[in-house]
């Protein structure tokens, strides 16, 4: 058995400014500061500088040419892209996953523990957990480069839908199963399908509540 590894306090810096940006704490345009930030959070500079190198590339902040970082206007075009886009690599992944030798019994399990969070309305094991379910068939797809991408996906708008909308969470297991059932029977189509309708669906409820 391997340690449980603790998130770095950079990552907890990403997640924090991340949520922020979406939630609309952090405004468009508005600029971000690294001493302020480093105070409001309490830590040093050098995770909130890592961090905005981080959320550079997922395309949340800009660099200007003197050097001041601010949040980048994010419009509900580049939600629907992001999105779309999204939808049509996880219908992939779910489809190669379902025509593998996937763990089948590490997916259940996974997917009792969503169960488990959300009667317990827990919503950080949820998110936790919800991860571990799309990243095992991403990587029963077999393809490292469709893998890559999705990470890339996945960080570039928060995976915390279900602080943002009700009902997100028991949408979300009801769904999960019928991507489970699909890959199960090794129905290629109808795998790409329910991840396509479950992508698809987030994306409806982030616009409703964005």
């Amino acid at each position: 058995m391997k340690p449980i590894a603790k998130q770095s306090t950079r990552d907890q810096v990403i997640a924090s400014l991340r949520k922020a940006i979406f939630n609309g704490d952090l405004k468009d345009g508005e600029e971000l500061i690294q001493e302020e930030i480093a105070k409001k959070l309490n830590v040093s500079r050098m995770p909130v500088r890592e961090a905005f190198y981080a959320l550079e590339r997922e395309g949340l902040l800009i660099t200007n040419q003197n050097r001041r970082v601010t949040v980048k206007e994010f419009t509900v075009d580049d939600i629907n892209d992001h999105y779309d886009i999204r939808a049509m690599m996880e219908g992939e992944a779910a489809a190669r996953a379902s025509q593998t030798e996937i763990d089948v019994q590490e997916l259940k399990e996974i997917q009792q523990d969503i169960e488990i969070a959300v009667a317990e309305k827990n919503v950080n094991d949820y998110i936790i957990t919800n991860e571990h379910f799309h990243r095992v068939i991403w990587k029963s797809a077999k393809s490292a480069r469709l893998l890559s991408f999705l990470d890339q996906m996945w960080n570039g708008l928060p995976p915390h839908l279900a602080e943002m909308v009700e009902d997100q969470m028991s949408k979300s297991v009801a769904e999960h199963n019928e991507i489970i059932k699909a890959i199960i029977s090794k129905n290629e189509e109808q795998a790409r399908i329910a991840m396509v309708n479950h992508v698809r669906r987030s994306k409806k409820d982030f616009l409703e509540n964005y």
